[in-house]
């Protein structure tokens, strides 16, 4: 009886389920850095950037005269994002219109966008900005050239008119390196060439020696032959006088 009444009794209710926080990813991360402050700046890449980093891009962004939100930041460094992956996130979870800009303080990434009314040239900006300065340049001496570019009113024409990208600090090193090394081969080989001239003529002047050595010498030879000639023509010539004298 005991059993029956316990089996009827209601069993402990289901464990509810428990729903788990959605992970938060780096562009969230960093659009809440930007809903502080419109300028982000990473503290991965100390070396990489200057100390006033963040003062300088605030100042140049401001010029624009249009809300930008900045992320200076490794965009690879976790979720293989590039810069113009992490534009678009940044808007999608900001939600506001303006320029938004990423720069990589390790690389050459640098990407800008403009989401809202586009009044300004921020395309052709961006590509010349990136092709007026070679590729240590840094993210804020581009985001500065950036802003330059946008503002100066020949974005289009700058972009198309871009020349070769200028040398990076460490292409100019290892090129100044290689001349270096030419200009170092190039007088070894002239020692080279001045010494194997200067054997040349010694051998020359050796063999010059040589051959008046065996001219002086043969010209001993000779008038020592011609000598021997005349001694024994006059002695022949005497002992034939003499048998002329006996004969008479």
């Amino acid at each position: 009886m005991i059993g029956v009444l316990l089996a009827c009794l209601p069993g402990p209710a289901a464990a509810a389920p428990v729903e788990r926080a959605k992970p938060v990813g780096r562009a969230d991360r960093i659009a809440a850095e930007l809903r502080r402050d419109p300028v982000y700046v990473t503290d991965h890449a100390p070396r990489a950037l200057p100390a006033d980093a963040a003062v300088r891009i605030k100042k140049a962004v401001a010029r624009l005269g249009v809300p930008a939100y900045v992320a200076v930041t490794p965009a690879m460094l976790v979720d293989r994002y590039g810069t113009e992956d992490l534009v678009p996130l940044l808007h999608d979870s900001l939600g506001r219109p303006g320029v938004y800009i990423v720069a990589d303080p390790t690389s050459t990434g640098f990407s800008a966008v403009q989401y809202g009314n586009a009044t300004l040239p921020v395309k052709d900006a961006m590509y010349a900005a990136t092709s007026e300065l070679p590729t240590d340049a840094g993210a804020v001496a581009t985001i500065e050239r950036f802003v330059e570019i946008v503002l100066s009113g020949h974005a289009r024409e700058r972009r198309e008119n871009a020349g070769p990208r200028p040398k990076s600090r460490v292409r100019i090193a290892l090129d100044a390196r290689d001349r270096s090394e030419r200009e170092a081969s190039r007088k070894e080989w002239s020692m080279f060439a001045a010494g194997t001239a200067l054997s040349g003529v010694a051998v020359l002047l050796l063999l010059l020696l040589l051959r008046r050595r065996s001219a002086a010498r043969a010209a001993r030879a000779k008038a020592a032959r011609l000598e021997k000639a005349r001694t024994k023509n006059a002695r022949a010539k005497k002992a034939r006088a003499k048998k002329r004298g006996k004969r008479r």
